[in-house]
């Protein structure tokens, strides 16, 4: 099944969330070019995500954590209510900047749009990181969209 960028940056933020050791230097160089890529160009995706996948099977249990939260979005089909998705608020004050300064995002009102890039905007806010798994470990959306996922699959 051929996902979307958004389900694939999904469980990548998901696998980095749960990762129960750090990344070496050479993973974190590694997620920092994919971050560089999509921001550049978010449009070459195929070419993007192989180099994405590939940097996620290097490591063992991130590639278990991935692939299990994978599973997980997929069997919802991308369906996501905009409640579990990241507010704004919850950004500008998850994602400080190493200066101290909020991070600027995709601007949005009100709920979460889904066919925003606020995702993409998120995953290269973390994948430019010193410690990406860290900065996904602050990320509160990520742990409410991980207690909604398994109640979507039992029922």
């Amino acid at each position: 099944m051929a996902e979307s960028p958004k389900i694939t940056l999904l469980a990548l933020l998901i696998a980095l969330e749960q990762l129960p050791t750090p990344l070496a230097s050479d993973e974190k160089e590694a997620l920092e070019t994919t971050a560089s890529q999509l921001y550049l160009d978010p449009d070459d995706w195929d070419f993007i995500k192989e180099g994405l996948i590939a940097s996620i099977e290097s490591n063992l249990a991130l590639y278990q954590n991935y692939q299990t939260a994978l599973t997980q979005l997929q069997s919802v089909s991308g369906n996501i209510p905009s409640a579990q998705m990241p507010t704004q608020k919850e950004l500008e004050t998850e994602l400080i900047s190493d200066n101290n300064q909020p991070t600027t995002f995709g601007y949005f009102e009100g709920e979460p749009d889904r066919e925003s890039d606020e995702i993409l905007n998120v995953t290269i806010n973390v994948l430019t990181r010193k410690d990406p798994d860290k900065a996904a470990k602050k990320l509160t959306f990520l742990k409410r969209l991980q207690n909604w996922l398994p109640k979507q699959q039992n029922s």
